[in-house]
């Protein structure tokens, strides 16, 4: 604007100045025309603009009429007209004054903003004239761009820098300074959502001390648009954020932030129909959807009813379905009419499953993973399934499902991509306890094993496990290996080796070693179920007894051996078994000894866990593990030994507790009844654990836990009372290159005397 008027003001004035002077030079010849001042402009382009020319009358008119075609150009910020007589001769001069034009434009300095954002921000741009007055201007434009993302510190400098005639540089020379941190976020208009409520809703927060509450610009909007999207979810439909204020006080370091809001009258469903549907019927559609006429209308609500109805057709195979919800509002009586339209398309079925991506692994060993088949009708709940079940593998990264069209439309192709990872674990653990000392474990763990393929042994979805622990006391050695697909037939084979050796110390000394194997099958019933059997044999030699030692410890003298079948059925729909969030694992478990050797008894053991979460994000999971055990001796024998006993304490039943602290003890001197005691085990066991877990990120979690157990002697001798209990707190860590890092720290509630006041118990993983 202030350019225009400059540009008119000039062409009044030349204007009564011509006329001015046509009154001086009246009916004369102009003899020559002159152009001054041009430097990058070329004088033939001016004269080609020009009415008046040399041999023609004087007119101050036409002169007029030539400097308003010559600023058009906008190539002059000012064109003067200069007429004088020499020798009776009119001599016409155009004298310019040509604008200086920005040859570049940079931004320096700027690390927190975008360079693309500043320029938006700014009006000067390369080839634009340069006007002088415009340095406030932009300066402004750059400060209220960092201000509105958090940092009011910013001072900026515009540097002009001559480049070439007529042209110029234009540096923004940028100090962003110190970002502020958010004191106070506060609302108003609020009455349906609670400040706690909105605030939940919000990633941006207040600083606490010097951690944490920057403001980030795309955050804070994204945190408005979850705000609004809640209120939809309350009925809320005409909510809207009215403003918001960003004020800086005490010199720009701290930011106060207030939210207007305007939540409007509630909505509520006046209908709800749904058209085109022809595989299931209305009544079908609606009893899965949640939302019914009469309810508030619930806008989060009714996307998760469309995926439900969605999901329905694609585990029928109608993998092409699609549903939209179209809403109808009703602003005057606050109503509104929701339609699902629904494009069933064709029932699809697998032609042929197309596996990439697997350099290591076997297409068989995927394939046994997939609960489709070529053939079959589509099923989302069953791709779904095989997905987790490929994922729980853990010998993939990323598992992707794709389709693709045949020439045929009742089939399609089921596309498999999958990114191979690490299935090479090396685990280890340390730990001190009052009845063990010191102590720790190695553990290498093959989970894509393959002992046909050398040299590398992988790729075959066979197992290999060796396990060393070494302690003070005790050091255990064994070999594992197991193949899910014993000779191409869907039975799974393996075989354990082992050997234990305890040394038990402080009073009575004396060695005991058990050293055993045992083979193993195994039989998937469904996709959730699998049962199990197995031959084992166990021989345990005790030396080095004393003969004072006490009546529990004399009777397991010079050892014994068992030879026991084992019989088990597991139940297994957690969805994901490294770090479960949802469904439950439970476990049978029958052990019968006596086909041989010298001990006769029978173990039942029960295991169940659950895993609830809790919130939309499903950050909160909640665990809850029960287990029990009785073992009693029939036959020929009259005492279960100590090895097959229940013990309870320690990282994996009871923490806070030593291991193998809770339950009946002996002392080790038969003769000494207040010394030292060693446990003895029992016939009878119970252990409760509930666990509440938080994922704080997708590496780290915060537990904590109530853990409680009991062992007795005989079933006969069960009480309650007997229950030993702890609480504690723990923290895991997925560490790059190392693994999963679990540290918790128990602490007892109701220990006795020579129990101690808390344990700590750690364990770690390396995977390669």
């Amino acid at each position: 604007m202030r350019r225009l008027l400059t540009s008119l003001a000039s062409i009044v004035i030349v204007t009564l100045t011509l006329q001015a002077a046509a009154q001086d030079f009246p009916a004369q010849v102009v003899s020559a025309v002159r152009c001054e001042g041009l430097t990058r402009v070329s004088e033939q382009l001016i004269r080609a603009q020009l009415e008046v020319k040399s041999g023609q009358p004087y007119n101050s008119r036409a002169v007029s009429r030539d400097i308003r075609r010559l600023y058009d150009l906008d190539y002059f910020a000012n064109i003067i007209a200069d007429v004088q007589t020499v020798a009776g001769q009119v001599i016409l001069t155009y004298i310019f004054e040509e604008k200086r034009f920005i040859d570049e434009v940079k931004i320096i300095g700027n690390k927190k903003v975008r360079t693309r954002d500043i320029r938006g921000a700014v009006s000067w741009r390369t080839g634009d004239a340069f006007l002088e007055d415009g340095y406030e201007q932009e300066r402004d434009a750059v400060l209220n761009l960092y201000k509105q993302k958090g940092y009011p510190n910013t001072t900026v400098d515009i540097i002009v820098d001559e480049v070439a005639p007529g042209r110029v540089r234009v540096t923004y020379n940028i100090d962003e300074g110190k970002k502020a941190r958010i004191k106070r976020i506060s609302f108003e208009g609020n009455e349906v959502l609670s400040k706690r409520k909105l605030n939940k809703l919000m990633k941006t927060g207040r600083a606490w001390w010097f951690v944490g509450g920057k403001y980030d610009e795309a955050k804070f909007e994204a945190d408005l648009q979850n705000i609004l999207k809640e209120y939809g979810n309350f009925g809320r439909l005409e909510a809207d954020v009215v403003k918001v204020d960003l004020i800086y006080p005490d010199n720009a370091r701290r930011l106060l932030i207030t939210i207007s809001l305007a939540e409007g009258p509630e909505y509520a469903v006046e209908q709800l129909d749904i058209a085109n549907n022809e595989v299931f019927d209305d009544d079908e559609i609606m009893r899965i959807v949640k939302v019914h006429p009469g309810d508030v209308h619930n806008t989060g609500q009714l996307e998760k009813d469309t995926d439900l109805i969605r999901k329905g057709y694609e585990d029928s195979g109608y993998i092409n379905a699609n549903v939209t919800p179209q809403v109808t509002v009703d602003p005057e009586n606050k109503k509104t009419q929701v339609l699902y339209a629904v494009e069933e398309g064709d029932l699809k079925y697998v032609r042929e499953i197309k596996i990439t991506g697997n350099n290591v692994t076997k297409d068989e060993v995927i394939r046994r993973d997939l609960l489709l088949v070529p053939g079959e009708r589509f099923d989302g709940t069953a791709l779904q399934a095989s997905q987790r079940r490929l994922e729980n593998s853990q010998y993939f990264q990323e598992v992707r499902f794709t389709r693709e069209p045949t020439d045929d439309e009742r089939f399609a192709n089921l596309l498999l991509d999958v990114d191979e990872g690490k299935t090479g674990n090396f685990n280890f653990g340390v730990g001190y306890s009052t009845e063990e000392r010191l102590g720790g474990f190695a553990e290498l763990r093959l989970d894509n094993f393959d002992l046909g393929n050398w040299p590398s042994f992988s790729g075959g979805g066979q197992q290999f496990r060796t396990r060393i622990s070494l302690g003070d006391v005790r050091s255990q050695y064994s070999l594992s290996f197991t193949d899910p697909e014993f000779l191409g037939y869907p039975l799974a084979f393996g075989f354990d080796v082992f050997d234990e050796y305890y040394e038990y110390t402080g009073g009575v000394e004396f060695d005991e070693r058990t050293q055993g194997a045992q083979l193993r099958f195994g039989k998937l019933l469904s996709p959730y179920v699998n049962a199990r059997t197995s031959l084992r044999y166990d021989n345990v030699d005790i030396s080095h007894l004393p003969y004072f030692a006490s009546r529990s410890l004399r009777r397991e003298r010079g050892g014994s051996s068992t030879i026991s079948t084992i019989w088990g059925i597991t139940r297994n729909t957690l969805d994901y078994y490294r770090d479960p969030s949802s469904g439950s694992k439970h476990d049978f478990e029958l052990q019968l000894a006596g086909l041989g050797g010298d001990n006769h008894f029978y173990k039942l053991q029960q295991d169940s866990t659950w895993f609830v979460p809790f919130g939309e994000e499903r950050k909160w999971i909640l665990s809850v593990r029960g287990r029990a055990g009785w073992v009693n001796d029939y036959g020929s024998s009259d005492f279960v030994p100590i090895s097959d006993r229940f013990f309870v304490g320690g990282a994996s039943t009871v923490r806070g507790y030593d291991t193998r602290d809770i339950g009946p003890k002996e002392p080790r001197y038969l003769l000494l009844p207040w010394g030292p005691k060693d446990a003895v085990g029992g016939e009878l066991r119970l252990v409760g654990n509930v666990e509440m877990k938080y994922k704080v990120l997708e590496q780290f979690r915060l537990y904590t836990f109530f853990d409680s157990g009991g062992v007795w002697r005989e079933a006969g001798d069960f009480d309650l009372g007997d229950m030993k209990h702890s609480v504690g707190i723990g923290l895991g860590v997925e560490v790059p290159r190392l693994g999963p890092v679990r540290v918790d720290y128990g602490i007892p509630l109701n220990a006795d005397d020579d129990q101690g006041s808390g344990r700590l118990h750690l364990l770690t993983g390396l995977r390669f």
